[in-house]
């Protein structure tokens, strides 16, 4: 009886200490979660004022996609992009690829009834599409036809931009309003920035940081700087230079045994001559 006692106690005691250990887990999540903002707040809730007057905001690292704007619900899928299907505005069947090509693509989500969306409208029109780099594609995303009127948006379309009217892109980048900007790296096929813009600037400034995030300071190059050859190009110009000194495949000096191979022959020390101890 005592023996059963014990063992009762014994497994009570391991019991108590594995649901201590997982609350304690449980917790050490929860802070992990609540320190990266995630399920921190109520989404619907209205922004922060001075939060809302930022413009751009940098990711803590250059894969994390960057975002303009009010800051957007925690929970939202901000990497996934999606082709876009639809119509457009004459009522013709339209997709377009933004994953598995290799350029960028901006999608612009605008409405015709939108009054701030006006300026992005005629930004869009112009020439230089207000300023966006040539190697961007530029395509605008209305809801579709159930929810837009097809001659509003036929008479604000730019010429040379494509225009899609589909709710369902609306429903894949989980579009909050309009005017919203995905920018989207077909080579990826993530995105590399998103957000709510009241001017035009401010999108061409999300893709130009998304962009040098995505390449770097050590490949930004400076204006009239010669691109670095890298690769085998690299290794043919190594080559070219050894030889043209005079050292060939085989040369001893490829194959140094000790000090006095390294540095003989050297300007500040003669061939021959030993270092200094």
């Amino acid at each position: 009886m005592l023996v059963l006692v014990i063992m009762d106690t014994v497994v009570v005691v391991l019991l108590a200490g594995l649901v201590a250990g997982l609350l304690r887990s449980h917790a050490d999540i929860l802070r992990a979660l609540h320190s990266l903002g995630a399920g921190v707040g109520d989404p619907s809730a209205p922004a922060d004022p001075e939060v809302l007057t930022s413009d751009v905001t940098t990711a803590a690292s250059p894969a994390t996609p960057l975002h303009i704007g009010p800051p957007l619900p925690g929970e939202r899928d901000s990497w996934s992009a999606h082709d876009i299907e639809g119509t457009d505005p004459g009522g013709d069947a339209v997709a377009v690829s933004v994953t598995h090509t290799a350029h960028l693509t901006l999608l612009a989500f605008l409405s015709s009834g939108c009054s701030t969306c006006a300026g992005f409208w005629a930004a869009l029109g112009d020439a230089d599409h207000g300023g966006l780099p040539t190697d961007v594609r530029a395509v605008v995303v209305t809801k579709g036809p159930e929810l837009e009127i097809p001659a509003e948006v036929r008479r604000r379309a730019p010429p040379a931009t494509t225009v899609v009217m589909s709710s369902g892109a609306w429903d894949d980048y989980e579009v909050p309003g309009s005017p919203f900007f995905v920018l989207v790296d077909g080579r990826t096929h993530r995105r590399m920035g998103e957000g709510v813009a009241r001017q035009f600037s401010q999108v061409v400034d999300l893709v130009r940081r998304a962009r040098a995030d995505a390449e770097g300071p050590d490949r930004m190059p400076r204006p009239g700087a010669v691109p670095r050859p890298d690769g085998k190009a690299r290794e043919a110009l190594n080559d070219q230079e050894l030889i043209a000194a005079g050292i060939h495949p085989g040369h001893a000096s490829l194959y140094p045994e000790s000090l006095d191979d390294v540095f003989s022959g050297t300007p500040d020390r003669p061939e021959g001559s030993r270092p200094a101890p």
